[in-house]
């Protein structure tokens, strides 16, 4: 039977909200009554007097496979009218639902007007899994549903949270993060994990129940850098790690120790003038104290875009560092452009002739064998500073990174090993002092180690899979740039 169900509805036949679990026998399916969370009800009539009743209609399987459904919610409630007596006001609504395998409300929103419902719907999915109407109850039926864990939470960041505890300060992190949108409201509960890098110090963690997006870990050890990932748990599973974040502990008065990093250096082109310029090699490292030299520095570019290649008879290899698993390829090329006089941007790493133990890996829309990276960022830094009897040399490197450092470096998969999804960032070094349309690109590593993993002062910048092994990347390649660049590390 189909009817357009409207809000005189019978008050008596509304169910009040709740989840109904009927215990199966052995080998049954599971049943669960299907309703509209109390605070998404509450969040959409904005009353509830004495509990908010439903009327719940199961649709269907929409999408993620996900069991949707309409429901009719009403709560009355009752006060003294204007002029004395006694007066019943009633809030009612529809909304459409999606729920999980659990009969948890996944999403939901709003309907303008009612909808056209059917009290005697069934459907069923390619699993078995059944959704059906009695009446003004929705229920699904399951035995063993799709069920698929959270996605990653995103947007992890630590923050100094010192406390004083018996006179002495007790060092500690402020983790928060933003669960994927999706599971937001079905979060249990997530677990950060502070693991120090380097040291022998104890990895730390920290459980926080239901759906909070921040807590405390700590007691941290002065002057130690710490490696720090969240996941999130709901009834259909744990999400992987978060993408790594690192952050370093004070030292035991909770200040920061150590000089400022140098200044970064920048894109440009040193050019000739008359005898007026700050600088007097044509590098434009050498300054002119009386603004006579025969060089100016003119920082950044005309013509942005650069390209890179391999030779045709080397390979590009990824390796990491505990398993030493190897993925070698035997073509490369990338796209990219100086957007700043620091940075580059809309960098994009193709590799090609990808293997790992004889069988083809590849990101997903290529063709076999090929591995792209996400669009990519990156900034100039400095990678470290060395001096030789008394001259003081810069070594610049560049640190490449998802764009807006969000989300992974690369996704492959392996035929031979499954999926392979990389975050964090990689630093290559790259030549200073030299005004010149092309140049080396190098990323260079050893035993599945990124060398180098930091800037000068700063923190570690390495690519890291989805098992929290370090991936390191060794590529030789030619850049060509679409005009003369020089990187200044003087200016």
């Amino acid at each position: 039977m189909v009817r357009r169900a409207g809000c005189g509805a019978v008050v008596s036949m509304l169910i009040t909200l709740g989840t109904l679990g009927l215990a199966p026998a052995a080998g049954a399916a599971t049943t669960t009554q299907l309703l509209l969370s109390q605070g998404a009800a509450f969040s959409i009539l904005g009353h509830s007097c004495g509990g908010i009743q439903e009327h719940a209609y199961a649709t269907g399987f929409g999408g993620g496979g996900y069991p949707t459904g309409k429901v009719y919610m009403q709560t009355r409630c009752g006060g003294s009218g204007r002029g004395g007596g006694y007066k019943v006001t009633t809030y009612s609504a529809w909304a459409t639902v999606t729920w999980d395998w659990y009969g948890g409300t996944r999403s939901f929103a709003r309907l303008e007007g009612a909808p056209e419902v059917s009290t005697t719907f069934s459907a069923e999915d390619a699993y078995g899994d059944r959704v059906y109407n009695t009446e003004t109850a929705a229920y699904l039926e399951t035995t063993a549903p799709p069920v698929v864990a959270p996605a990653a939470p995103t947007g992890v960041t630590a923050t100094q949270s010192n406390i004083e505890v018996g006179g002495k300060l007790e060092l500690r992190f402020q983790v928060s993060w933003t669960p994927a949108p999706a599971t937001a409201g079905l979060i249990s509960s997530s677990t950060v994990t502070a693991t120090p890098v380097g040291s022998s110090a104890p990895v730390l963690t920290a459980a926080v129940s239901g759906g909070g997006t921040s807590t405390i870990v700590g007691p941290l050890q002065p002057l130690t850098t710490y490696q720090i990932t969240v996941t999130n748990t709901d009834a259909e599973g744990t999400s992987p790690p978060s993408a790594a974040i690192e952050a370093k502990s004070p030292n035991e008065d909770g200040e920061v120790a150590g000089a400022p990093p140098p200044q970064p250096p920048d894109f440009g082109r040193c050019v000739k003038v008359s005898g007026s310029g700050e600088f007097t090699t044509s590098s434009c490292e050498v300054e002119s104290t009386a603004h006579t030299g025969g060089y100016e520095w003119v920082p950044g570019v005309v013509k942005p875009g650069f390209s890179t290649s391999i030779k045709p008879t080397t390979t590009v290899k990824l390796e990491t560092s505990t398993s030493k698993e190897k993925v070698t390829c035997t073509g490369e090329s990338s796209t990219g452009e100086i957007t700043g006089t620091k940075t580059v941007g809309d960098v994009t790493i193709k590799l090609a002739g990808c293997e790992s133990l004889g069988g083809k890996c590849t990101t997903a829309g290529l063709a076999e064998g090929e591995l792209q990276t996400a669009s990519l960022e990156g900034i100039l830094g400095v990678e470290r500073v060395t001096e030789t009897l008394g001259k003081e040399t810069v070594h610049a490197a560049i640190d490449l990174y998802p764009a807006g450092k969000s989300g992974p470096v690369l996704e492959y998969t392996c035929s031979t090993s499954g999926l392979s999804v990389l975050t964090g960032s990689v630093i290559a070094p790259v030549a200073s002092g030299k005004t010149v349309k092309t140049t080396a690109f190098k990323l260079v590593a050893s035993a599945g180690k990124q060398k180098p993993e930091s800037f000068e002062g700063g923190l570690r910048e390495v690519l890291m899979n989805e098992a929290a092994e370090q991936v390191g990347v060794s590529l030789t390649a030619t850049q060509t740039n679409e005009e003369a660049v020089e990187v200044n590390t003087v200016v």
